[in-house]
Formats: C-alpha cells, structure tokens, sequence
C-alpha cells in the first residue's frame, strides 16, 4: 500500500491554501525506495465556505426531530426544504471539484493521478487544523471516483512513527463500550458485533469511568476500542455520554488509552455523533486508525454503517477500504437521510500499515480462522481444475506421457543385485557371424548337451525352430572340424541324448559339403533336428518357444512332437507392446513375437502370464496358454515346493501365498487396456537381472558348470541380425533379456517378496484412489496459491510478488510430488505424476492469477466453525 500525504498548511477556505506539500511514502515491504515530495497551491474559496455553511444549517434543520446520537440544541428560525437541500448538495460538490480543479493545484492533481494509477490500494491523507477544512465532502472530489483503490483520510499536523505491536492473540479482541443509550437502539450494534467471525467480545454497557478504565488497562490488550451513544464536539473537545449522570472526554482517558495502544490498540470506532474532536484528541495519541462520524448521526445510518463496515473488514477489505465501502452503500439511504455517506470520516497515523481483520488475529492463526465463505472460490478452482485433468486422462490424453514419466522413474530407482538363480546363453553377433542365422541345429543340440550336463532346473529356449534348421557350406565343414577339436580336448563330455555314431556324422558332413541341398531331405532320425526334438521329448525342464502372432511357420511349434510336449513344454514368447510414444492413438493389446516387432520402437512395460489361443487374430498351432516366463518360474517354484499354484475365483494366478491380479482396462497412465489376457507391470529390474554366457565360452567350456546347476537358464539371440529389439524403460533390450526379466520378476515376488507394480487403490477400472490423489495434489496447489496472495496483500506487497512467491512454491511443489512418487516407484507403487503436477500446476495458477486482480482484498478471516459468539446477556458482567 502507498501513503500520499497533502500538509494544507495553515491554509483555511478564506485565505486559501498557500503552500501544499505532498509527500509520497511506501511502507517498508513496498516498492517506494525513497520518498518523493511535490508542491503546489489551492485559492481563497469563500463561496465554498458559504455553501459549506449553509449545508450544515440545512443538515442540522432537517434532522432536528430524528432520533440522533447526540443531543441537538432547539434553534429557533431554522426552515428545511427538500429540495433546496438537495439543489444545495448538488452546489457544495460542484464548488469543492470546481475549487480542486483550479489551475495551481493542477500539478498536484496531475502527480496524483499519475501515482494513483501505478498503486493498487492507496491513501491520500489530508493534513490540516482548520476546522472547517475538515468538515468538507473530500469524498466527493471526482478524482476518487477514478481510482476505486484509494481512500480520503485525515491526520494531525503532529505524527509519531508508531511501532506495531503484533497480535498475539488466535482471536480479534473488542471493547465495546455502549454509553447512554435514551432514545437510541444500540442492540443492532451489538448484533453486528456478535456477528464478527473470530472475534473475542468485551461488553461494557453504561459503564462508569472506573470500569471503563479498569479495562482500557488490561494487560492482554485490545484490537479494537469501540463506542456507541451519544457525543458531541464541544469547540475543539469531544464528549461522550458514558451513563445517564457521567460525560467522558478524551483527556480524562488519555493514559489509559496510552497504554491500550501499547497493549497492540489498532482501530478505534466512535458510531456516534459530531466527532471530529473527539478523532483530533484520539489522533494526538497516535492511534492507528479512527473512525468518526463528521456530523449528527441518525440512529438507523449509524446501525447501517456499522453493519456495512464490519462485513467488508471480516471478507478481507484493509480497513481504510472498508469504511469507504460502507460509506458507499450508505448512498442507498438517500432517500431516508440525504447525504448519509457524508458521514463517516477516518484519522490515522501516516506511518500505520494498511489493517486487515486476520491482522487482529495473529499470523499462527489467521489461516485456521478462515471462513467457508471465501475457503469456496479456491476451493471450487482447485477440483474444477483437477475434474479437467482427470476427464482428459480418462480418455488417454496424458497415456504417452505417462508412460514416459513411468520409464524415467524406473530408471531413476536405486541399483538392485544381479538375480542368481538365472542364467542367460546369449548368441551374440559375433556368434551369428561364426555359425550363421538362424543358428543350425547342429550348434544349438550341443549347447543344449552342455547346458544340461550341469543339471539346471529349467531350460528355456527362446529360439524359434518351428522347422529344420541345418548347418550349410562353409559353416558345416567349421563346425565338423571345432566339434573334432573339442572332443580331442574334451573325451570326457558326455552328451546327454545318445550322440551319433561315426559313420552317421561322417554321413552327414558328407551331404552337408557335396550337396546341402539334399540335407532337408535326409531322413527325419538321422538329422540333427532329429537330435534336437529328441532332446526335448527326453528332458522335461527344457521349454520351447511359440507365436500366436506370426504365420510364418518358422514360429510354430514343431509338430513332431508328442502332444504332452506341445502342452506342457511350450511357452509363447509373444510379448505385449505399447505403440510408441508419438502415436498417442496406439493399440495396447498389440503383441509382438521376438524377431518381429509389429511396431517401430515399440516398447514393454507388461508381461503376459497367460492367453487364451481363442483371441488369437492369427491361424497359428501355437495353442498353448501360457507364457515362456510362466512356464519357467513354475517349473522352477515348483522343484522349490512352491504350491499351490492356482486360480483364484476372481481368474488371477496364485503362486503359493502371492496372488498375481490381472490388469483392468485402465490401471495406472493406461486407459485402454486389453483384459482378455493375464497380465502384469513388469517391475524389470535396475541392473542385469542374470548372470551371462556366450555361446563360445560354452562351447570351448570356459565357465564353471556350477553357474548353470539348479538355475533357470535361457539361450537366445542378443544380436542385431535376430530383430529381436525392443524399447524398454531400460532402451533397447533383445528379447531374451525381457524374457528374463519377467522371469526374475515371477520368481523373486514369490521368494523374495520383490513387490509387483501396483497403483493406488480403485475397484475394477475405477480408479477412484489415483481420482482422490490428484483432487488432494490440486486442492493442495489451490490453497496454497491463495495463501501466498493473502500472504503478499497482508504483508502489503504486490501482485507481481505474489505471482514471483506462487513460482517458488509451484517449483517447490514440483520436487515434492517429483520426490514422492520416485520414492513411490523405488517401492513398487506407481503414483500419477504428470496428471497431479498437471492439476496442480493449473489449479494454483488460477487461483493466483484470479486473486492477483483483488490484490487489495486480503483472503478473508471468517472466524473458526463453531466459535461462539458473545451477546449482550452473555457477556462477562463488569464487577468495577
């Protein structure tokens, strides 16, 4: 808030006002570095000092018969007229903005105007001795219909700076002192009191000077002095009637209200009539702010003013602005009291800071004492912003971006250890470049025979051999001649089918080399495609892959083997991707076998548990129902006497005490899932999640079997050539690894209590715990928007400040949620980030940017719910 203050001078409407000096001060929290000072000259006015006359003796003639608060003096010879008083209302603001518009005051205006428009709640603050300068109409002058922000008021030529003593206090505290009351209704005050939110009542009805001393003296303090009855100015000394035999005058009260505005006194409100004396004894005091009414008051305009005043000083107005509120509304009384809004006139002390009604209540408490009345606007922002937010990701919107947030706070998870009961046989490109792709059957049996020899748990092949893949030309004469090294090296390896005899090899080289055309053609038992199926119908640990998304028969399953094979050593390698990131309309029930991505940069974020062939959009004799992670982690749970494993009543799969819950449609970012398969979030883990050897190190045996005994192991591809990429939170990962992935990640929920992917609670696809989540993230961000503006208007700062706070805050916030759904993830629970810092972020900026144009009306103060509220019969008795 910016202070203009006018010094009259010595000036009077007679002689004029010679020597204007204008000042204009900031408080200390204001933008005002310095104050600057301006000058300028008002004329003689006697005609305005005639008309101002005249209206007072036309004022006094028509209220002589109404109830007053003061007793007026019977003057013979006075007449009223209606309208000639109104002609003469009319006259008295022309000759005042007529007066105020002469040519040497017009740089004082101009100055005015200029810093008015650059102030968003101003004071012009009239400092003179002259009697009947005073009394004039200032509120009429047309420069204050301009500027709606500022307000007229009046000081002694002599200030003090004040230093202002906080309120320590969770309430307002009043003292209302009601003095004589005959012929008056004062019980409407009192109602409009007892009305005030948050506010600690003191009664004093017709006190004595004792008992209204005794009170003035308390050591907690008052807020606010208040008084209603009757008064008077009498020459330069103001009166009041405390009771029926005893007047009061300021003088008699001085110390006492010394040390009341020691104690924190802010306000003083004189609803009484004629006192300008009494506001220059009480502004000599150097009270903050004073309110008085200039001249007779009609009891009803008195009730009006003070209900009028009360109410926009408890929604938030500073208090200068709530009288000029209630003085503007007193215009509808125009009627029943020409000139009502007239009255009211305000003194203060130039150095005290705009007053707000939670300034009277502490600054620990003014947040908790706010009133449903005005908690409604932010309130209303915050969940309409965050009904948006959660309507626009109901229809995917936020999907993409979700997922990618989702992948970033997966990578940001703290490092796990390498899972040790896996093992993975990966062909890297230099073992395509050595054996071809795909790799021969040849090479993969015997891998198969090492691999075997070291008694793993479960095998895991996840190389699609829907067919005869045989070693041709150069490759067939390179493998004859390494497998002759290595028996020469290694005579005691022993194959774990029945290894073919000398001539049967021979044979074979021979056909490879002469005629790799007829090596498809050679008898089914005698080729090593023979030998591989043998491997699998005579290990029953050793899992095969399959596709229901392929036609290319390369991807079937091999249809040499026995029907119990097919059913319980098969596992699709299907695996279900997300469309990528840019198309936002993507497929999420889009599966993909490994060699054969169906969508550029599609990425896995779920693994499939199982899926009913009849969905399949393919003709395919891939028939089984379960995944090849599936397949291996039961094998695997199974030897460690994990049972049972079942289906619960709700279709979810149970491996011994943890239940893997299907995904609904929407879970999580998703909102448009595929529910006819099981599946689940695939928490992959933050670092290799096996141990690994390649295909060469196995063949010339360079490991240690024990790496392999009582392990899970998988052979696949990790080469560019296979096209088994896909996008992972991770990057790009082959096939294989995902598999692996998922497998670790059934088996180590189930022995290691590793926590699944899960979101906040919802009921089927309702996902009314996400819903509450962001609603609480929005509603958080409103209100704390709408604390920083009332935290900048009460501590008299701009909007600007406010929004430069709301930025802080906003970032603030952003770490926050960031920090709390990272801490959430590195626990398995996916919280919606983007939506809530969405939601938050556009409910806090509304509430800001709305409030920022009401920068001079302070968040209110309604009081506490449930305060009690003092009355008149209710109020502590006064005992002297």
């Amino acid at each position: 808030m910016r202070k203009i203050i006018l010094n009259l001078g010595s000036g009077t409407l007679s002689s004029g006002c010679q020597s204007i000096i204008g000042e204009i001060l900031g408080e200390p929290s204001s933008e005002v570095a310095y104050p600057s000072r301006f000058s300028g000259q008002l004329p003689p006015a006697p005609s305005l000092a005639v008309k101002m006359q005249q209206w007072q003796a036309q004022y006094y003639a028509r209220n002589q018969d109404l109830a007053l608060r003061i007793h007026l003096l019977q003057r013979e010879g006075l007449r009223y007229s209606e309208s000639d008083f109104k002609t003469l209302c009319t006259d008295l603001s022309a000759e005042l903005n007529g007066w105020l518009n002469a040519p040497a005051f017009l740089p004082v205006d101009r100055i005015l105007r200029s810093e008015l428009a650059r102030m968003g709640n101003a004071q012009i603050i009239l400092e003179t001795s002259d009697p009947q300068l005073r009394k004039l109409p200032w509120h009429l002058w047309e420069l204050l219909e301009a500027y709606p922000q500022a307000e007229i008021t009046f000081s002694a030529s002599d200030w003090q700076p004040l230093t202002n003593r906080e309120s320590t206090s969770s309430h307002a505290r009043i003292l209302a002192t009601f003095g004589h009351s005959n012929g008056l209704d004062l019980a409407a005050d009192l109602s409009a009191l007892n009305e005030l939110p948050g506010a600690e009542l003191k009664v004093l009805e017709s006190p004595s000077l004792s008992q209204l001393h005794e009170q003035l003296w308390q050591p907690q303090g008052w807020d606010v002095f208040f008084f209603a009855g009757h008064s008077r100015t009498q020459g330069d000394t103001g009166v009041v009637d405390l009771n029926d035999s005893e007047r009061l005058t300021i003088e008699q009260i001085r110390h006492a209200l010394s040390r009341a505005l020691e104690n924190g006194l802010k306000i003083a409100i004189f609803n009484s009539c004629d006192g300008l004396g009494l506001a220059q004894q009480l502004s000599d005091l150097q009270i903050p702010y004073i309110v008085v009414m200039r001249e007779p008051v009609p009891d009803y305009v008195a009730q009006r003013f003070l209900k009028y005043l009360l109410v926009a000083f408890a929604e938030g107005a500073p208090f200068h602005l709530a009288v000029r509120e209630a003085r503007q509304r007193l215009a509808g009384l125009d009627n029943e009291s020409p000139c009502a809004s007239w009255l009211p006139s305000i003194w203060q002390n130039p150095t005290a800071q705009a007053i707000y009604w939670q300034d009277l209540q502490g600054r620990a408490s003014w947040v908790m004492s706010q009133g449903p009345r005005r908690w409604k606007p932010p309130l209303f922002k915050s969940v309409l912003a965050g009904g948006l937010v959660l309507i626009l990701r109901s229809l995917g919107i936020f999907e993409p971006f979700e997922l990618a947030a989702y992948d970033h706070l997966m990578r940001s998870r703290p490092v796990e250890p390498v899972d040790a009961r896996l093992v993975v046989i990966e062909a890297s490109e230099e073992t395509t470049s050595e054996y071809g792709y795909p790799l021969p059957d040849e090479v993969l049996t015997a891998v198969i025979d090492i691999v075997n020899q070291s008694d793993p748990l479960a095998v895991g092949v996840d190389l699609h051999r829907g067919k005869a893949r045989p070693a041709q030309g150069r490759i067939a004469t390179r493998w004859q001649l390494q497998q002759q090294t290595r028996q020469a090296t290694q005579p005691s390896v022993q194959p774990s089918v029945e290894a073919p005899n000398d001539t049967v090899l021979a044979r074979d080289v021979s056909v490879l080399l002469d005629a790799p055309s007829q090596a498809v053609t050679e008898p089914p038992e005698t080729s090593a495609y023979t030998r591989f199926l043998a491997q699998v119908e005579q290990t029953p640990h050793l899992f095969l892959v399959c596709a229901y998304s392929s036609t290319d028969e390369n991807y079937q399953v091999p249809l040499q083997l026995s029907e119990d094979v097919r059913l319980d050593q098969v596992g699709f390698s299907d695996l279900p991707v997300d469309a990528p990131l840019s198309r936002v309309d993507g497929d999420r029930g889009d599966l993909s076998p490994d060699g054969e991505a169906s969508l550029a940069g599609a990425a896995v974020r779920r693994q499939l548990l199982s899926y009913d062939p009849d969905f399949s959009t393919t003709p395919s004799t891939c028939t089984t129902p379960y995944s090849l992670s599936f397949q291996l982690a039961f094998e695997y749970l199974y030897q460690q006497g994990i049972t049972p494993l079942e289906v619960t009543p709700n279709e979810h799969w149970r491996f011994g005490p943890v239940v893997f819950r299907s995904l609904p449609s929407r879970f999580g970012g998703y909102q448009n899932l595929e529910a006819s398969s099981s599946q689940v979030l695939l928490n992959y883990r933050t670092s290799q999640p096996a141990q690994k050897i390649s295909f060469e190190q196995l063949l010339a045996g360079n490991f240690d079997p024990s790496l392999l005994r009582d392990r899970i192991v998988l052979i696949g591809y990790n080469a560019p050539v296979s096209k088994d990429y896909f996008d992972t939170p991770y990057g790009p990962m082959s096939g294989l690894w995902v598999h692996t992935h998922m497998v670790s990640q059934l088996i180590s929920t189930v022995l290691d209590e590793r926590p699944l992917i899960r979101t906040l609670p919802q009921w089927r696809s309702w996902q009314w715990g996400d819903g509450l989540w962001i609603l609480a993230w929005s509603g958080l961000s409103g209100y704390i928007g709408w604390f920083l503006v009332g935290y900048s208007a009460k501590n008299r700062r701009g909007g600007s400040v406010a929004v430069g706070l709301w930025l802080l805050a906003a970032g603030f916030f952003t770490l926050l949620l960031y920090g709390i759904c990272w801490a959430g993830m590195a626990s398995g629970l996916w919280l919606p980030l983007i939506p809530s810092g969405l939601a938050a972020l556009v409910a806090g900026s509304a509430v800001v940017m709305t409030s920022k144009a009401d920068q001079g009306k302070m968040p209110p103060s309604g009081g506490a719910l449930g305060q009690p509220k003092l009355s008149a019969e209710s109020a502590e008795p006064d005992d002297g």
